[in-house]
């Protein structure tokens, strides 16, 4: 029996630098080919579905960070409902971080991660550990169950001192993991204090090598200060109009911020570019460049052959057009897509829902140094 497939025509492919129009092929959950031309519907293997996208722009699926871990949601009915907030708004997989107590065993910590098991989206897992903790054992123990990104909060410039970056160099190699850093966010920690940690972490990972996401946008653009390859800026609210300026002004350069949909503010009150270069700008910053930067790309956050079938789209005339553009877009409250497809399956479509729990996936093989962004 021919598997089922599907092939959208007519909707324009919006990427993290242009707009063109072609069709999509999907078998199998995957994207197969991008092309504008009239093959037939029927292969010998699979039979294809066609779906018409015309006056609808077709975008990656976005990669949600969300700032709470999810997987401490308890409530089964809210756990759904956040989910669905997240693909209305057109993210098609996510990031959460484990942080395991210090009494946690092996298979408590396994037990934790559970609760996405009802996931509908896609998820990739990091886990969260102290300064203190950052040693080749307990390192080499979180790799083993599948963890290559790991989330450390410095309170003090002290703490980075204690860090022995020669022994963790051979397992960052081996294990190709990735580091962020997160400056705690209080009124502890001073200014002074906080541009000196962040710097003593620059000097520290651009010596050792180690890649690194920072999480304090203080230096995303001062290139002299940063490495253009292990140093990357994740943004905040303040910051992602600056970023998309940025990027616009350096289009085809590689440029290391990134930024997740529900933090990204854009004052376009005057326009400084097209709506159509505005929206491939935001693929860039929360779908591309997410992706890279915690490894999943290209399996998400682009629309290429190979890459899973995660699809947003949006309809051409509801682009600004339907919004007051005498305020600030703030881009996570204004819900445009028509539909969204995730592997291939519709999860949103005509302003409901599929039902779609427990479909998603945890994505193990993630590569956080692949890609310069």
């Amino acid at each position: 029996m021919p598997e089922q497939g599907m092939v959208t025509r007519g909707g324009a492919v919006v990427t993290a630098h242009g707009v063109k129009e072609a069709d999509i092929w999907i078998a199998g959950g995957k994207i197969v080919r991008i092309a504008k031309d009239t093959l037939p519907k029927t292969t010998a293997t699979t039979v294809f579905e066609e779906v018409d996208a015309s006056g609808m722009y077709l975008l990656p699926g976005f990669v949600a960070l969300p700032t709470q871990s999810l997987y401490k949601i308890k409530d089964g009915k809210t756990y759904i409902e956040v989910m669905r907030e997240l693909v209305r708004s057109g993210c098609t997989s996510f990031v959460d971080v484990l942080r395991p107590e210090p009494w946690m065993s092996r298979p408590q910590v396994e037990y934790q991660q559970t609760r996405h098991f009802n996931s509908p989206l896609d998820y990739a897992w990091h886990v969260a550990i102290e300064p203190a903790q950052l040693q080749p054992r307990t390192v080499a123990q979180y790799s083993e169950l599948g963890f290559s990104s790991f989330h450390v909060t410095v309170r003090s410039p002290e703490e980075i001192s204690t860090i022995n970056w020669e022994t963790l160099l051979p397992l960052h190699t081996s294990k190709q993991t990735i580091l962020h850093l997160h400056i705690q966010n209080d009124a502890s920690v001073k200014k002074e204090q906080r541009d000196l940690i962040r710097q003593l972490w620059l000097d520290a990972t651009r010596y050792w090598k180690v890649r690194t996401v920072i999480a304090d946008p203080s230096a995303a653009f001062e290139p002299k200060q940063s490495d253009p390859f292990l140093h990357i800026f994740r943004l905040n609210a303040e910051t992602t109009d600056r970023a998309v300026r940025y990027i616009y002004q350096r289009f085809y350069d590689s440029c290391q911020v990134a930024s997740p949909l529900q933090e990204v503010r854009i004052d376009y009150r005057r326009r400084w570019c097209s709506p159509e270069m505005l929206l491939c700008l935001l693929v860039r910053l929360a779908s591309t460049n997410v992706a890279k930067a915690i490894g999943l790309y290209p399996q998400k956050g682009s629309l290429t052959p190979g890459a899973d079938a995660d699809i947003v789209f949006l309809k051409k005339e509801n682009w600004l057009t339907k919004y007051d553009l005498s305020t600030i877009l703030n881009f996570s409250e204004m819900h445009l897509p028509a539909s969204v497809m995730s592997n291939g399956k519709w999860m949103y479509r005509n302003a409901q829902f599929s039902s779609s729990i427990g479909m998603g996936r945890r994505i193990f093989d993630t590569k956080p140094n692949a890609y310069v962004i």
